[in-house]
């Protein structure tokens, strides 16, 4: 989202993260217990994803989150006077980028006084979803506890063979890490 906020924030465009909370609680980073604790985690966030935009932190009940919806990676534009022009359940930026070019063009023809008026879409795009890779940044960034949690998450959700290939990984990983505390 920086290339994103970096590009688009001289055009007029205000880029804003909410941190929620924990998506995926574990032993680095628990479910908040306290506003302080919540704070501290969304400033670790913001110096180890290097993230320039300002980050505004939901309370410890999670009033924003749940009125927006409540998913962990939500992303939406308000028009002016908060309107909601893009939602998205997930935080993609590629279709991101699609919508705030469509709000410039937008923007742009209304300057030129063309009429221009609202129209819904229903889409459904897709998105690379590498689950390995998802719960190996999760075992190095939040614990194994976060690991088990997700992978049982995808299980219930789905099926155990969708959960197969990373309970074999998570089983590897953490089978090298023994090795390597035996030595």
């Amino acid at each position: 989202m920086e290339p994103l906020a970096k590009e688009f924030g001289p055009q007029g465009i205000d880029f804003v993260f909410v941190y929620v909370r924990e998506a995926h609680p574990g032993e680095t980073y628990p479910c908040h217990t306290s506003i302080e604790e919540k704070v501290s985690n969304a400033q670790d966030m913001v110096k180890r994803w290097s993230i320039e935009r300002r980050m505004l932190v939901d309370g410890l009940d999670g009033s924003v989150h749940q009125a927006y919806g409540s998913l962990p990676n939500m992303t939406y534009i308000l028009g002016v006077g908060g309107t909601v022009i893009y939602r998205a359940s997930w935080t993609d930026e590629r279709t991101i980028r699609m919508a705030l070019e469509q709000i410039m063009y937008e923007r742009g023809e209304r300057r030129n006084r063309t009429r221009v008026t609202p129209y819904y879409v229903d889409w459904i795009p897709q998105r690379v979803n590498d689950r390995i890779k998802f719960v190996e940044a999760l075992a190095d960034d939040v614990g194994p506890r976060a690991v088990d949690e997700f992978i049982r998450a995808v299980e219930f959700t789905t099926d155990e063979t969708t959960a197969k290939p990373m309970w074999d990984w998570w089983e590897q990983k953490q089978a090298a890490q023994s090795a390597v505390r035996a030595d």
